[in-house]
Protein backbone atom coordinates (compact mmCIF):
# COMPACT_ATOMS: atom_id res chain seq x y z
CA UNK A 1 0.00 0.00 0.00
CA UNK A 2 2.80 2.13 1.05
CA UNK A 3 4.80 1.54 -2.29
CA UNK A 4 2.14 1.96 -4.30
CA UNK A 5 1.47 5.69 -2.95
CA UNK A 6 4.83 6.47 -2.84
CA UNK A 7 4.72 5.97 -6.73
CA UNK A 8 1.86 7.48 -7.23
CA UNK A 9 3.73 11.08 -5.68
CA UNK A 10 6.69 9.93 -8.06
CA UNK A 11 4.73 10.26 -10.91
CA UNK A 12 2.39 13.60 -9.65
CA UNK A 13 3.01 16.29 -12.15
CA UNK A 14 5.53 19.03 -10.20
CA UNK A 15 3.72 22.16 -10.15
CA UNK A 16 6.06 25.01 -12.44
CA UNK A 17 5.35 28.65 -12.93
CA UNK A 18 4.47 29.48 -16.60
CA UNK A 19 6.79 32.09 -18.31
CA UNK A 20 4.97 34.64 -20.86
CA UNK A 21 5.82 37.16 -23.61
CA UNK A 22 4.83 40.67 -22.96
CA UNK A 23 5.02 43.97 -24.30
CA UNK A 24 6.10 47.14 -22.08
CA UNK A 25 5.16 50.42 -23.19
CA UNK A 26 6.39 53.50 -21.96
CA UNK A 27 6.22 57.38 -22.87
CA UNK A 28 8.53 60.38 -21.46
CA UNK A 29 7.08 63.22 -20.01
CA UNK A 30 9.10 66.64 -19.38
CA UNK A 31 8.22 67.82 -16.35
CA UNK A 32 9.93 71.38 -16.18
CA UNK A 33 7.86 73.99 -17.21
CA UNK A 34 8.06 74.83 -21.01
CA UNK A 35 10.11 72.12 -22.01
CA UNK A 36 9.56 69.43 -24.44
CA UNK A 37 10.87 65.69 -24.71
CA UNK A 38 13.73 65.24 -26.94
CA UNK A 39 13.67 62.44 -29.75
CA UNK A 40 15.61 59.58 -30.15
CA UNK A 41 16.57 59.25 -26.30
CA UNK A 42 17.28 55.41 -25.46
CA UNK A 43 15.88 53.91 -23.27
CA UNK A 44 17.25 50.94 -21.31
CA UNK A 45 14.93 47.98 -19.65
CA UNK A 46 16.73 45.45 -17.42
CA UNK A 47 14.93 42.00 -16.58
CA UNK A 48 14.91 40.37 -13.66
CA UNK A 49 14.08 37.07 -12.58
CA UNK A 50 15.12 36.37 -8.57
CA UNK A 51 17.27 38.61 -8.11
CA UNK A 52 19.00 37.79 -11.02
CA UNK A 53 19.93 39.94 -14.06
CA UNK A 54 18.57 37.76 -16.91
CA UNK A 55 19.01 40.34 -20.31
CA UNK A 56 19.59 43.91 -21.11
CA UNK A 57 17.57 45.84 -23.88
CA UNK A 58 17.86 49.33 -25.19
CA UNK A 59 15.25 51.15 -27.35
CA UNK A 60 14.92 54.80 -28.43
CA UNK A 61 12.26 57.03 -28.30
CA UNK A 62 9.72 58.38 -31.29
CA UNK A 63 9.02 62.50 -31.84
CA UNK A 64 6.52 61.78 -29.37
CA UNK A 65 8.23 60.47 -26.39
CA UNK A 66 7.06 56.94 -26.73
CA UNK A 67 9.12 53.86 -26.23
CA UNK A 68 8.38 50.04 -26.29
CA UNK A 69 9.76 46.60 -25.80
CA UNK A 70 8.14 43.21 -27.51
CA UNK A 71 8.63 39.82 -26.08
CA UNK A 72 9.63 40.51 -22.81
CA UNK A 73 9.57 37.26 -20.70
CA UNK A 74 7.01 37.81 -17.90
CA UNK A 75 5.42 35.73 -15.03
CA UNK A 76 5.93 35.11 -11.37
CA UNK A 77 9.41 36.06 -10.16
CA UNK A 78 9.75 38.71 -12.75
CA UNK A 79 11.11 42.28 -12.12
CA UNK A 80 11.93 45.38 -14.15
CA UNK A 81 13.96 48.42 -14.29
CA UNK A 82 13.50 51.09 -17.28
CA UNK A 83 15.95 53.84 -17.15
CA UNK A 84 17.09 56.87 -18.87
CA UNK A 85 19.70 59.15 -18.38
CA UNK A 86 19.02 62.83 -19.60
CA UNK A 87 20.98 65.85 -18.68
CA UNK A 88 23.30 64.50 -16.17
CA UNK A 89 20.98 62.81 -14.38
CA UNK A 90 19.19 59.59 -14.48
CA UNK A 91 15.46 58.64 -14.18
CA UNK A 92 14.13 55.14 -13.32
CA UNK A 93 10.81 53.38 -13.19
CA UNK A 94 10.86 49.85 -11.38
CA UNK A 95 7.62 47.35 -11.46
CA UNK A 96 7.79 43.29 -10.28
CA UNK A 97 5.48 40.94 -12.86
CA UNK A 98 2.63 42.21 -13.84
CA UNK A 99 3.31 45.87 -14.19
CA UNK A 100 0.35 47.69 -12.57
CA UNK A 101 -0.28 49.92 -15.43
CA UNK A 102 -0.50 49.08 -19.29
CA UNK A 103 1.38 52.60 -19.74
CA UNK A 104 4.62 53.29 -18.10
CA UNK A 105 5.11 57.29 -17.82
CA UNK A 106 8.47 58.46 -16.68
CA UNK A 107 8.74 62.31 -16.01
CA UNK A 108 12.62 63.75 -16.75
CA UNK A 109 13.39 67.43 -16.08
CA UNK A 110 15.79 69.55 -17.34
CA UNK A 111 18.96 70.36 -15.05
CA UNK A 112 20.41 73.50 -12.67
CA UNK A 113 23.57 73.62 -10.65
CA UNK A 114 21.44 75.92 -8.39
CA UNK A 115 20.96 74.64 -4.97
CA UNK A 116 18.12 77.51 -3.90
CA UNK A 117 15.19 75.17 -4.49
CA UNK A 118 16.48 72.37 -1.76
CA UNK A 119 15.21 72.54 1.38
CA UNK A 120 15.93 70.77 4.30
CA UNK A 121 12.41 69.70 5.75
CA UNK A 122 13.87 67.98 8.74
CA UNK A 123 17.49 66.95 10.12
CA UNK A 124 18.29 65.08 13.18
CA UNK A 125 21.13 63.93 15.07
CA UNK A 126 20.96 60.68 17.36
CA UNK A 127 23.36 59.28 19.65
CA UNK A 128 22.66 56.41 21.05
CA UNK A 129 26.19 54.98 22.20
CA UNK A 130 29.95 55.80 24.00
CA UNK A 131 32.62 53.19 24.34
CA UNK A 132 34.88 54.49 27.46
CA UNK A 133 37.71 51.91 26.20
CA UNK A 134 37.65 53.30 22.93
CA UNK A 135 36.25 56.68 23.45
CA UNK A 136 34.17 57.04 20.22
CA UNK A 137 30.74 58.00 20.50
CA UNK A 138 28.32 56.37 18.07
CA UNK A 139 26.15 58.98 16.00
CA UNK A 140 23.28 58.70 13.39
CA UNK A 141 21.82 61.82 11.36
CA UNK A 142 18.69 61.82 9.14
CA UNK A 143 17.68 64.14 6.26
CA UNK A 144 14.89 65.24 5.40
CA UNK A 145 15.12 66.82 1.99
CA UNK A 146 12.82 68.42 -1.02
CA UNK A 147 13.85 69.45 -4.03
CA UNK A 148 11.02 72.14 -4.33
CA UNK A 149 11.35 73.38 -7.93
CA UNK A 150 10.86 72.02 -11.33
CA UNK A 151 14.26 71.29 -12.64
CA UNK A 152 17.02 68.38 -11.09
CA UNK A 153 20.05 70.01 -9.29
CA UNK A 154 22.69 68.29 -10.76
CA UNK A 155 26.29 69.70 -8.50
CA UNK A 156 28.87 71.45 -11.05
CA UNK A 157 32.09 69.94 -9.42
CA UNK A 158 34.29 71.03 -12.26
CA UNK A 159 33.99 75.05 -10.64
CA UNK A 160 36.05 74.27 -7.06
CA UNK A 161 35.03 77.86 -5.95
CA UNK A 162 30.88 76.85 -6.55
CA UNK A 163 29.60 75.72 -2.90
CA UNK A 164 26.35 74.70 -3.94
CA UNK A 165 26.78 70.68 -3.15
CA UNK A 166 24.75 68.46 -0.78
CA UNK A 167 27.16 68.96 2.34
CA UNK A 168 27.23 67.99 5.36
CA UNK A 169 28.58 68.79 8.61
CA UNK A 170 30.72 66.26 10.97
CA UNK A 171 33.19 66.67 13.84
CA UNK A 172 36.88 66.92 13.23
CA UNK A 173 37.83 63.54 14.05
CA UNK A 174 35.46 60.76 12.46
CA UNK A 175 35.93 56.92 11.47
CA UNK A 176 33.59 55.02 10.12
CA UNK A 177 31.21 56.89 8.28
CA UNK A 178 28.77 55.40 6.30
CA UNK A 179 26.41 57.52 3.97
CA UNK A 180 22.47 56.40 2.47
CA UNK A 181 20.25 57.67 0.21
CA UNK A 182 16.86 57.01 -1.40
CA UNK A 183 18.47 59.11 -4.86
CA UNK A 184 20.29 57.49 -6.95
CA UNK A 185 23.80 57.70 -8.95
CA UNK A 186 26.45 60.24 -7.70
CA UNK A 187 29.75 60.14 -5.25
CA UNK A 188 30.93 60.92 -1.82
CA UNK A 189 33.46 64.08 -1.46
CA UNK A 190 35.53 64.82 1.57
CA UNK A 191 35.39 68.58 2.23
CA UNK A 192 36.32 71.40 5.31
CA UNK A 193 34.83 69.71 8.36
CA UNK A 194 32.14 67.34 6.82
CA UNK A 195 31.11 65.00 3.18
CA UNK A 196 29.42 66.19 0.05
CA UNK A 197 27.83 64.18 -2.44
CA UNK A 198 27.06 65.03 -5.88
CA UNK A 199 24.26 62.86 -6.26
CA UNK A 200 21.27 64.41 -8.82
CA UNK A 201 18.44 65.71 -6.62
CA UNK A 202 15.30 65.11 -9.23
CA UNK A 203 12.12 67.64 -7.99
CA UNK A 204 10.66 65.78 -5.06
CA UNK A 205 11.27 64.31 -1.86
CA UNK A 206 14.39 62.64 -0.09
CA UNK A 207 16.20 60.83 2.72
CA UNK A 208 19.62 60.77 3.34
CA UNK A 209 20.96 58.83 6.71
CA UNK A 210 24.59 59.00 7.50
CA UNK A 211 26.35 57.29 10.80
CA UNK A 212 29.58 57.62 12.07
CA UNK A 213 32.09 57.02 15.18
CA UNK A 214 33.58 60.31 16.52
CA UNK A 215 36.45 60.67 18.82
CA UNK A 216 36.47 62.59 22.35
CA UNK A 217 38.39 63.13 25.30
CA UNK A 218 37.48 64.07 29.02
CA UNK A 219 34.26 63.03 28.56
CA UNK A 220 33.89 65.82 26.49
CA UNK A 221 33.06 66.60 22.47
CA UNK A 222 32.31 69.94 20.94
CA UNK A 223 31.93 70.60 17.12
CA UNK A 224 29.63 73.40 15.05
CA UNK A 225 27.34 71.86 13.27
CA UNK A 226 26.44 73.69 10.22
CA UNK A 227 23.32 73.62 7.88
CA UNK A 228 24.49 75.01 4.67
CA UNK A 229 20.77 74.96 3.32
CA UNK A 230 18.88 75.34 6.98
CA UNK A 231 16.18 73.41 8.37
CA UNK A 232 13.05 73.52 9.05
CA UNK A 233 13.27 71.43 12.32
CA UNK A 234 16.41 70.53 13.88
CA UNK A 235 16.75 68.14 16.54
CA UNK A 236 19.17 66.45 18.55
CA UNK A 237 18.60 62.88 20.34
CA UNK A 238 20.88 61.81 23.27
CA UNK A 239 20.63 58.24 24.81
CA UNK A 240 19.90 58.84 28.53
CA UNK A 241 22.24 57.57 30.75
CA UNK A 242 25.18 58.58 28.13
CA UNK A 243 25.93 62.63 29.10
CA UNK A 244 24.07 65.73 28.82
CA UNK A 245 23.87 67.94 24.94
CA UNK A 246 23.66 71.45 25.33
CA UNK A 247 23.69 73.54 21.87
CA UNK A 248 23.42 77.32 20.99
CA UNK A 249 19.74 78.57 20.11
CA UNK A 250 18.60 74.67 21.05
CA UNK A 251 15.65 74.46 23.31
CA UNK A 252 15.42 71.59 25.62
CA UNK A 253 11.70 69.73 24.76
CA UNK A 254 10.19 66.84 26.74
CA UNK A 255 11.87 63.75 26.82
CA UNK A 256 11.24 61.05 23.47
CA UNK A 257 11.05 57.85 24.50
CA UNK A 258 11.77 55.36 21.36
CA UNK A 259 10.49 51.60 21.62
CA UNK A 260 12.17 51.00 25.56
CA UNK A 261 14.66 53.75 25.32
CA UNK A 262 14.89 57.20 27.04
CA UNK A 263 16.12 60.26 25.30
CA UNK A 264 17.26 63.44 25.57
CA UNK A 265 15.67 66.49 23.42
CA UNK A 266 16.61 69.33 22.04
CA UNK A 267 15.17 71.63 19.20
CA UNK A 268 15.35 74.39 16.94
CA UNK A 269 12.74 75.41 13.82
CA UNK A 270 13.40 77.53 11.33
CA UNK A 271 16.87 77.62 10.96
CA UNK A 272 18.14 79.97 8.23
CA UNK A 273 20.30 78.73 5.14
CA UNK A 274 24.55 78.52 6.58
CA UNK A 275 22.84 78.14 9.89
CA UNK A 276 25.75 77.14 12.75
CA UNK A 277 25.33 75.36 16.22
CA UNK A 278 27.86 75.10 18.36
CA UNK A 279 26.95 71.67 19.62
CA UNK A 280 28.53 70.50 23.38
CA UNK A 281 28.13 66.72 24.57
CA UNK A 282 29.67 66.47 28.53
CA UNK A 283 29.81 63.71 30.73
CA UNK A 284 30.25 60.92 28.05
CA UNK A 285 31.39 57.54 29.67
CA UNK A 286 35.66 57.61 30.35
CA UNK A 287 37.96 54.82 30.90
CA UNK A 288 38.78 53.30 34.59
CA UNK A 289 42.23 54.00 36.03
CA UNK A 290 43.11 50.55 35.34
CA UNK A 291 41.81 51.08 31.37
CA UNK A 292 43.82 54.44 31.20
CA UNK A 293 47.14 52.63 32.54
CA UNK A 294 46.85 49.56 29.83
CA UNK A 295 45.91 52.72 27.34
CA UNK A 296 49.10 54.19 27.99
CA UNK A 297 51.80 51.03 28.46
CA UNK A 298 49.91 49.94 25.09
CA UNK A 299 50.55 53.24 23.35
CA UNK A 300 53.33 53.74 20.67
CA UNK A 301 54.76 56.77 22.52
CA UNK A 302 55.04 55.36 25.60
CA UNK A 303 56.76 52.26 24.21
CA UNK A 304 59.29 54.15 21.82
CA UNK A 305 60.53 56.55 25.56
CA UNK A 306 60.09 54.04 28.14
CA UNK A 307 62.33 51.06 26.71
CA UNK A 308 65.18 53.23 25.56
CA UNK A 309 65.09 54.45 28.88
CA UNK A 310 65.13 51.14 31.11
CA UNK A 311 67.78 50.04 28.48
CA UNK A 312 69.62 53.27 29.46
CA UNK A 313 69.33 52.45 32.99
CA UNK A 314 69.84 48.54 32.74
CA UNK A 315 73.09 49.33 30.97
CA UNK A 316 74.23 52.09 33.56
CA UNK A 317 73.26 49.90 36.36
CA UNK A 318 75.48 46.86 34.77
CA UNK A 319 78.56 49.06 34.12
CA UNK A 320 78.59 50.06 38.03
CA UNK A 321 78.19 47.06 39.38
CA UNK A 322 81.45 46.16 36.47
CA UNK A 323 82.94 49.66 38.28
CA UNK A 324 82.34 48.57 41.86
CA UNK A 325 83.13 44.78 40.89
CA UNK A 326 86.91 45.80 39.85
CA UNK A 327 87.69 47.89 42.38
CA UNK A 328 86.59 45.29 45.24
CA UNK A 329 88.80 42.83 43.26
CA UNK A 330 91.43 45.61 43.39
CA UNK A 331 90.82 45.89 47.20
CA UNK A 332 92.28 42.22 47.60
CA UNK A 333 95.49 42.71 46.41
CA UNK A 334 95.95 45.44 48.58
CA UNK A 335 99.64 44.81 49.76
CA UNK A 336 103.53 46.01 49.64
CA UNK A 337 103.89 45.29 45.89
CA UNK A 338 108.19 45.56 46.63
CA UNK A 339 107.70 42.41 48.94
CA UNK A 340 107.30 39.33 47.16
CA UNK A 341 106.07 37.78 50.40
CA UNK A 342 102.97 40.22 49.82
CA UNK A 343 102.50 39.07 46.26
CA UNK A 344 102.54 35.39 47.15
CA UNK A 345 99.68 35.96 50.04
CA UNK A 346 97.49 37.98 47.36
CA UNK A 347 98.23 34.97 45.37
CA UNK A 348 97.02 32.80 47.75
CA UNK A 349 94.00 34.92 48.86
CA UNK A 350 92.76 35.07 45.02
CA UNK A 351 92.89 31.26 44.83
CA UNK A 352 90.76 31.50 47.88
CA UNK A 353 88.22 33.89 46.18
CA UNK A 354 88.21 31.30 42.95
CA UNK A 355 87.76 28.40 44.84
CA UNK A 356 84.78 30.15 47.04
CA UNK A 357 83.31 31.32 42.82
CA UNK A 358 83.56 35.07 44.37
CA UNK A 359 85.59 35.40 40.93
CA UNK A 360 85.21 34.26 37.71
CA UNK A 361 87.47 31.85 36.11
CA UNK A 362 89.21 34.24 33.15
CA UNK A 363 89.39 37.45 35.88
CA UNK A 364 91.13 35.20 38.06
CA UNK A 365 93.46 33.62 35.41
CA UNK A 366 94.30 37.04 34.23
CA UNK A 367 94.99 38.88 37.75
CA UNK A 368 97.08 35.64 38.86
CA UNK A 369 99.46 35.99 35.96
CA UNK A 370 99.77 39.60 36.86
CA UNK A 371 101.02 38.60 39.99
CA UNK A 372 103.11 35.79 38.40
CA UNK A 373 104.66 38.82 36.72
CA UNK A 374 105.25 40.94 39.27
CA UNK A 375 107.02 38.22 41.58
CA UNK A 376 109.18 37.17 38.23
CA UNK A 377 110.33 40.88 38.32
CA UNK A 378 111.39 40.96 41.69
CA UNK A 379 115.29 40.56 43.04
CA UNK A 380 116.64 37.73 44.09
CA UNK A 381 116.97 38.43 48.45
CA UNK A 382 119.94 36.67 49.49
CA UNK A 383 122.06 36.95 52.58
CA UNK A 384 125.77 37.88 52.24
CA UNK A 385 126.91 34.05 53.97
CA UNK A 386 124.50 32.77 51.84
CA UNK A 387 126.62 34.64 48.72
CA UNK A 388 129.47 33.42 50.06
CA UNK A 389 128.54 29.95 50.32
CA UNK A 390 127.06 29.73 46.84
CA UNK A 391 129.73 31.84 45.26
CA UNK A 392 132.44 29.12 46.88
CA UNK A 393 130.15 26.14 46.07
CA UNK A 394 128.97 27.72 42.93
CA UNK A 395 125.38 26.64 43.40
CA UNK A 396 122.41 28.70 44.51
CA UNK A 397 119.87 28.07 47.38
CA UNK A 398 117.02 27.61 45.08
CA UNK A 399 114.79 26.73 48.52
CA UNK A 400 115.41 30.07 50.11
CA UNK A 401 114.51 32.41 46.62
CA UNK A 402 110.69 33.02 46.86
CA UNK A 403 111.13 33.29 43.04
CA UNK A 404 111.88 29.76 42.70
CA UNK A 405 108.99 28.79 45.39
CA UNK A 406 106.72 30.87 43.04
CA UNK A 407 107.17 29.78 39.94
CA UNK A 408 105.44 25.79 41.27
CA UNK A 409 102.62 28.38 42.05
Amino acid sequence: MLGALFLTLLAAPIATHAQESITIVGELQNGTAGAEVTPELTVTLDVFNLGDNLETRDTETDAQGRFSFEGVPGGEGFGYIISIEYAEAVYTYESDYPLITDLVEMVIYESTSSGDDLKVRSHTLVVNAADPDTQLMNALELVGLENTGDRTFVPDISQPGIMDLLRFSLPSKVVDLDVQTSMRGGQILQVDLGFAITTPVPPGAYEIAYTFRSSYSGGRLTFDHALPFGADTFRVLLLHGIGKATGDGLEEMERLVLGERDYQRLEATNLEVGTKIELEFTGLPEPSLWQRWQNTVSSDGFLSLVIPLAFGISMVALLAYVLLRKKGLSATYVGDASSPSSIIEAIAHLDNKFDQREIGKQEYLRRRNELKIQVLKQPLPYSSSETQDDTEEGTPHDKTNPAAECTKL
